[in-house]
Protein backbone atom coordinates (compact mmCIF):
# COMPACT_ATOMS: atom_id res chain seq x y z
CA UNK A 1 0.00 0.00 0.00
CA UNK A 2 1.13 3.42 -0.97
CA UNK A 3 2.63 5.50 1.81
CA UNK A 4 0.12 8.50 0.02
CA UNK A 5 -2.71 6.36 0.30
CA UNK A 6 -1.74 5.73 4.03
CA UNK A 7 -0.97 9.15 4.46
CA UNK A 8 -4.13 10.67 3.29
CA UNK A 9 -6.21 7.50 4.83
CA UNK A 10 -4.96 8.41 8.47
CA UNK A 11 -5.47 12.19 7.49
CA UNK A 12 -9.27 12.13 6.51
CA UNK A 13 -9.64 9.78 9.50
CA UNK A 14 -8.27 12.61 11.66
CA UNK A 15 -10.18 15.24 10.16
CA UNK A 16 -13.30 13.55 10.50
CA UNK A 17 -12.99 13.21 13.53
CA UNK A 18 -11.37 16.68 14.68
CA UNK A 19 -14.67 18.77 12.92
CA UNK A 20 -17.46 16.92 14.59
CA UNK A 21 -15.26 16.59 17.93
CA UNK A 22 -14.85 20.26 17.78
CA UNK A 23 -18.66 21.05 16.99
CA UNK A 24 -19.59 19.28 19.90
CA UNK A 25 -17.29 21.14 21.76
CA UNK A 26 -18.68 24.10 20.44
CA UNK A 27 -21.91 23.23 21.64
CA UNK A 28 -21.41 22.71 24.83
CA UNK A 29 -18.24 24.78 25.66
CA UNK A 30 -17.95 28.06 23.11
CA UNK A 31 -21.36 28.72 22.22
CA UNK A 32 -23.44 29.10 25.41
CA UNK A 33 -20.28 31.41 26.57
CA UNK A 34 -20.40 33.14 23.47
CA UNK A 35 -22.49 36.48 24.87
CA UNK A 36 -23.63 36.99 21.65
CA UNK A 37 -27.21 39.53 21.65
CA UNK A 38 -30.48 38.74 20.38
CA UNK A 39 -29.17 38.60 16.72
CA UNK A 40 -27.89 35.69 16.34
CA UNK A 41 -30.09 33.43 18.08
CA UNK A 42 -28.41 30.83 20.03
CA UNK A 43 -30.52 28.38 17.91
CA UNK A 44 -28.70 29.38 14.67
CA UNK A 45 -25.52 29.50 16.03
CA UNK A 46 -25.91 25.71 17.23
CA UNK A 47 -27.32 24.48 14.07
CA UNK A 48 -23.97 26.21 12.35
CA UNK A 49 -22.24 23.58 14.74
CA UNK A 50 -24.17 21.18 13.37
CA UNK A 51 -23.47 21.58 9.96
CA UNK A 52 -19.79 21.32 10.53
CA UNK A 53 -19.97 18.60 12.85
CA UNK A 54 -22.25 16.59 9.71
CA UNK A 55 -19.67 17.77 7.42
CA UNK A 56 -16.54 16.05 9.10
CA UNK A 57 -19.20 13.23 10.11
CA UNK A 58 -19.88 12.44 6.87
CA UNK A 59 -15.70 11.65 6.12
CA UNK A 60 -15.69 8.86 8.37
CA UNK A 61 -17.44 6.49 6.94
CA UNK A 62 -15.36 6.97 3.93
CA UNK A 63 -12.12 7.00 6.12
CA UNK A 64 -13.43 3.77 7.60
CA UNK A 65 -13.40 1.74 4.24
CA UNK A 66 -10.15 3.30 3.44
CA UNK A 67 -8.50 1.83 7.03
CA UNK A 68 -10.02 -1.31 6.03
CA UNK A 69 -8.54 -1.61 2.70
CA UNK A 70 -4.97 -0.37 3.80
CA UNK A 71 -4.97 -2.74 6.86
CA UNK A 72 -6.49 -5.35 4.86
CA UNK A 73 -3.70 -5.28 2.20
CA UNK A 74 -0.90 -5.46 5.31
CA UNK A 75 -2.56 -8.37 6.70
CA UNK A 76 -3.60 -10.44 4.09
CA UNK A 77 -1.97 -13.90 2.96
CA UNK A 78 -1.44 -13.45 -0.85
CA UNK A 79 -2.54 -16.46 -1.45
CA UNK A 80 -5.24 -16.95 0.61
CA UNK A 81 -8.97 -15.30 -0.63
CA UNK A 82 -9.97 -12.06 -0.72
CA UNK A 83 -12.48 -13.08 1.55
CA UNK A 84 -11.21 -15.25 3.60
CA UNK A 85 -8.99 -12.97 4.96
CA UNK A 86 -11.24 -10.12 5.11
CA UNK A 87 -13.51 -12.34 7.44
CA UNK A 88 -10.72 -13.43 9.62
CA UNK A 89 -9.38 -9.72 10.26
CA UNK A 90 -12.84 -8.83 11.25
CA UNK A 91 -13.29 -11.86 13.25
CA UNK A 92 -10.18 -13.00 14.79
CA UNK A 93 -8.70 -9.73 15.82
CA UNK A 94 -8.75 -7.18 18.25
CA UNK A 95 -8.60 -4.53 15.05
CA UNK A 96 -11.09 -6.21 13.54
CA UNK A 97 -13.93 -5.53 16.16
CA UNK A 98 -12.28 -2.01 16.93
CA UNK A 99 -13.09 -1.46 13.10
CA UNK A 100 -16.69 -3.06 12.68
CA UNK A 101 -17.55 -1.19 15.92
CA UNK A 102 -16.35 2.65 14.98
CA UNK A 103 -17.70 2.00 11.32
CA UNK A 104 -20.89 1.38 12.78
CA UNK A 105 -20.73 4.41 14.95
CA UNK A 106 -19.63 6.32 12.16
CA UNK A 107 -23.16 6.12 10.59
CA UNK A 108 -25.20 6.91 13.63
CA UNK A 109 -22.59 9.72 14.41
CA UNK A 110 -23.82 11.48 10.39
CA UNK A 111 -27.55 10.46 11.20
CA UNK A 112 -26.89 12.33 15.10
CA UNK A 113 -25.54 15.23 13.43
CA UNK A 114 -27.73 15.92 10.95
CA UNK A 115 -30.51 15.67 13.82
CA UNK A 116 -28.58 18.38 15.37
CA UNK A 117 -28.72 20.38 11.75
CA UNK A 118 -32.83 20.55 11.97
CA UNK A 119 -32.58 21.94 15.22
CA UNK A 120 -33.61 18.80 17.38
CA UNK A 121 -31.82 18.73 20.70
CA UNK A 122 -31.48 15.27 20.69
CA UNK A 123 -28.87 15.14 17.89
CA UNK A 124 -26.76 16.49 20.06
CA UNK A 125 -27.26 14.88 22.80
CA UNK A 126 -26.28 11.41 20.58
CA UNK A 127 -24.24 12.87 18.67
CA UNK A 128 -21.71 14.08 21.56
CA UNK A 129 -21.10 10.71 23.32
CA UNK A 130 -21.30 9.09 20.01
CA UNK A 131 -18.17 11.29 18.51
CA UNK A 132 -16.66 10.99 21.65
CA UNK A 133 -15.90 7.32 21.58
CA UNK A 134 -15.14 7.65 17.93
CA UNK A 135 -12.14 9.55 19.41
CA UNK A 136 -10.79 5.85 20.93
CA UNK A 137 -10.65 4.26 17.68
CA UNK A 138 -7.17 5.89 16.65
CA UNK A 139 -5.69 4.83 20.38
CA UNK A 140 -7.34 1.34 20.10
CA UNK A 141 -5.68 0.29 16.46
CA UNK A 142 -2.46 2.43 17.11
CA UNK A 143 0.80 2.50 18.97
CA UNK A 144 -0.97 2.46 21.71
CA UNK A 145 -2.96 -0.51 21.94
CA UNK A 146 0.20 -2.28 21.33
CA UNK A 147 2.02 -1.12 24.42
CA UNK A 148 3.58 -3.55 27.31
CA UNK A 149 3.61 -1.50 30.01
CA UNK A 150 1.23 1.09 30.54
CA UNK A 151 -1.50 0.22 28.44
CA UNK A 152 -4.49 1.56 29.83
CA UNK A 153 -2.79 5.31 30.17
CA UNK A 154 -1.22 4.89 26.69
CA UNK A 155 -5.20 4.51 25.18
CA UNK A 156 -6.04 7.31 27.66
CA UNK A 157 -3.16 9.65 26.84
CA UNK A 158 -4.52 8.95 23.03
CA UNK A 159 -7.52 9.60 23.18
CA UNK A 160 -7.48 12.82 25.25
CA UNK A 161 -5.07 14.01 22.37
CA UNK A 162 -7.62 13.11 19.87
CA UNK A 163 -10.41 15.02 21.69
CA UNK A 164 -8.15 17.96 22.23
CA UNK A 165 -6.74 18.24 19.23
CA UNK A 166 -10.58 18.11 18.12
CA UNK A 167 -11.61 20.80 20.14
CA UNK A 168 -9.06 23.11 19.20
CA UNK A 169 -8.88 22.70 15.82
CA UNK A 170 -12.48 21.77 15.22
CA UNK A 171 -13.72 24.70 17.21
CA UNK A 172 -11.86 26.84 15.26
CA UNK A 173 -13.64 25.70 12.37
CA UNK A 174 -16.98 26.42 13.92
CA UNK A 175 -15.53 29.89 14.51
CA UNK A 176 -14.68 30.63 11.34
CA UNK A 177 -17.56 29.04 9.44
CA UNK A 178 -20.12 31.01 11.81
CA UNK A 179 -18.27 33.84 11.02
CA UNK A 180 -18.36 33.60 7.37
CA UNK A 181 -21.90 32.64 7.47
CA UNK A 182 -23.20 35.52 9.47
CA UNK A 183 -21.27 37.82 6.80
CA UNK A 184 -22.99 36.28 4.32
CA UNK A 185 -26.13 36.54 5.39
CA UNK A 186 -25.80 40.19 7.13
CA UNK A 187 -23.17 42.04 4.81
CA UNK A 188 -19.52 42.14 4.98
CA UNK A 189 -19.37 45.17 7.55
CA UNK A 190 -20.94 42.26 9.98
CA UNK A 191 -18.72 40.23 12.68
CA UNK A 192 -18.81 37.94 15.06
CA UNK A 193 -15.65 37.46 16.54
CA UNK A 194 -16.08 39.75 19.25
CA UNK A 195 -18.44 37.73 20.68
CA UNK A 196 -16.78 33.92 19.43
CA UNK A 197 -13.06 34.53 19.72
CA UNK A 198 -12.78 35.37 23.48
CA UNK A 199 -14.77 32.39 24.35
CA UNK A 200 -12.66 29.93 21.66
CA UNK A 201 -9.86 31.26 23.50
CA UNK A 202 -10.17 29.76 26.73
CA UNK A 203 -11.12 26.47 25.57
CA UNK A 204 -8.35 26.50 23.15
CA UNK A 205 -6.12 26.82 25.98
CA UNK A 206 -7.32 23.96 27.99
CA UNK A 207 -6.86 21.86 24.69
CA UNK A 208 -3.48 23.40 24.15
CA UNK A 209 -2.29 22.25 27.60
CA UNK A 210 -4.34 18.53 27.13
CA UNK A 211 -2.07 18.01 24.18
CA UNK A 212 1.45 19.18 25.29
CA UNK A 213 0.91 16.59 28.39
CA UNK A 214 -0.47 13.90 26.83
CA UNK A 215 2.02 14.16 23.66
CA UNK A 216 4.92 14.48 26.23
CA UNK A 217 3.74 11.34 27.34
CA UNK A 218 2.82 9.28 24.14
CA UNK A 219 6.93 10.16 23.53
CA UNK A 220 7.95 9.23 26.55
CA UNK A 221 6.56 5.76 26.13
CA UNK A 222 7.49 5.71 22.52
CA UNK A 223 10.79 6.62 22.17
CA UNK A 224 14.26 5.12 24.19
CA UNK A 225 16.11 8.47 25.05
CA UNK A 226 15.94 11.63 23.41
CA UNK A 227 18.81 10.52 20.85
CA UNK A 228 15.79 8.31 19.59
CA UNK A 229 14.50 12.06 18.31
CA UNK A 230 17.41 12.21 15.34
CA UNK A 231 18.12 8.26 14.87
CA UNK A 232 14.43 6.83 14.07
CA UNK A 233 12.26 7.88 11.52
CA UNK A 234 9.42 8.15 13.81
CA UNK A 235 11.59 10.49 16.00
CA UNK A 236 12.22 12.45 12.85
CA UNK A 237 8.45 12.56 11.89
CA UNK A 238 7.93 13.68 15.48
CA UNK A 239 10.10 16.64 15.30
CA UNK A 240 8.32 17.57 11.59
CA UNK A 241 5.26 17.16 13.55
CA UNK A 242 6.54 19.29 16.36
CA UNK A 243 8.01 22.24 13.96
CA UNK A 244 4.42 22.41 12.44
CA UNK A 245 2.29 22.56 15.72
CA UNK A 246 4.93 25.73 17.02
CA UNK A 247 3.64 27.61 13.54
CA UNK A 248 0.19 26.53 14.79
CA UNK A 249 1.00 27.54 18.17
CA UNK A 250 2.73 30.82 17.47
CA UNK A 251 -0.70 32.01 15.54
CA UNK A 252 -2.91 31.23 18.06
CA UNK A 253 -0.83 32.91 20.43
CA UNK A 254 -0.77 36.17 18.05
CA UNK A 255 -4.70 35.78 17.60
CA UNK A 256 -4.96 35.41 21.66
CA UNK A 257 -2.55 38.37 22.26
CA UNK A 258 -2.21 40.80 19.43
CA UNK A 259 -5.29 40.55 17.40
CA UNK A 260 -8.23 39.82 20.38
CA UNK A 261 -7.47 43.40 21.89
CA UNK A 262 -8.14 44.82 18.00
CA UNK A 263 -11.90 43.26 17.77
CA UNK A 264 -14.76 45.18 16.73
CA UNK A 265 -12.10 46.95 14.66
CA UNK A 266 -12.62 46.27 10.79
CA UNK A 267 -8.95 45.74 9.94
CA UNK A 268 -8.27 44.11 13.72
CA UNK A 269 -11.21 41.76 12.31
CA UNK A 270 -9.59 40.95 8.79
CA UNK A 271 -6.72 40.51 10.46
CA UNK A 272 -7.74 37.30 13.02
CA UNK A 273 -9.59 36.43 10.13
CA UNK A 274 -6.76 35.78 7.99
CA UNK A 275 -4.52 34.33 10.86
CA UNK A 276 -7.14 32.27 12.03
CA UNK A 277 -8.10 30.75 8.49
CA UNK A 278 -4.03 30.18 7.98
CA UNK A 279 -4.00 28.50 11.41
CA UNK A 280 -6.44 26.16 10.46
CA UNK A 281 -4.75 25.64 7.51
CA UNK A 282 -1.67 24.44 9.36
CA UNK A 283 -3.52 22.57 11.49
CA UNK A 284 -4.16 20.26 8.63
CA UNK A 285 -0.40 19.28 7.71
CA UNK A 286 -0.22 18.56 11.26
CA UNK A 287 -3.00 16.08 10.88
CA UNK A 288 -1.34 15.02 8.24
CA UNK A 289 1.78 14.47 9.27
CA UNK A 290 0.49 13.04 12.13
CA UNK A 291 -0.58 10.28 9.84
CA UNK A 292 2.52 9.52 8.62
CA UNK A 293 3.41 9.65 12.76
CA UNK A 294 0.67 6.77 13.29
CA UNK A 295 2.28 4.40 10.57
CA UNK A 296 5.80 4.84 11.34
CA UNK A 297 7.73 2.45 13.95
CA UNK A 298 9.47 4.34 16.63
CA UNK A 299 12.74 1.09 16.19
CA UNK A 300 12.99 1.80 13.25
CA UNK A 301 16.37 3.29 11.85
Amino acid sequence: MSGTFSALTGWLLFAGLALPIGAAVARWAILPRAGVAEEPSQEWLRRGAARVGSAGAMLLPFAMAFYFVRQLQEFRDPFAPWTEEARLLLDATAWGRAWLWATAGSFVAVAAFLLARSGRASGWWLATPIILALGTFPALTGHAAGAEELRFLSLMADTLHVWAAGGWIGGLAVVLYLEWRWRRDSGPNTSLFPELVPAFSRVAMVCVGALVVTGSFAAWMQLADVGALFTTGYGRTLLLKLGFVAVVLGLGGLNFRVLTPRLGDDRGNTAIRRAASLELLVAQVVLLVTAVLVRSSPVDH
